[in-house]
């Protein structure tokens, strides 16, 4: 299993419509609404690398979502 944490940047007007429709995709384990440079935090989790890369991807399409930024958990 991978974890990972994904930080999002979401335009003010969309803030909570993406983090909801984020929030709905496979692997999210916890979502936050946050305050400072990012607008949500997810901990996801998949088999591997390619679920997280594809997570990311499908995130990044929804309106509203200008930046993310990942970090992987090593063991």
């Amino acid at each position: 299993m991978v974890r990972a944490i994904v930080s999002v940047v979401i335009e003010p007007n969309k803030t909570e419509e993406a983090f909801e429709k984020i929030k709905s995709l496979p692997g999210v384990k916890e979502a936050f609404q946050v305050y400072g440079e990012y607008d949500a935090v997810f901990v996801i989790q998949g088999e591997n690398t390619k679920t997280i890369q594809d997570f990311v991807k499908s995130a990044r399409k929804f309106p509203g979502v200008l930046k993310t930024v990942t970090v992987i958990e090593i063991v």
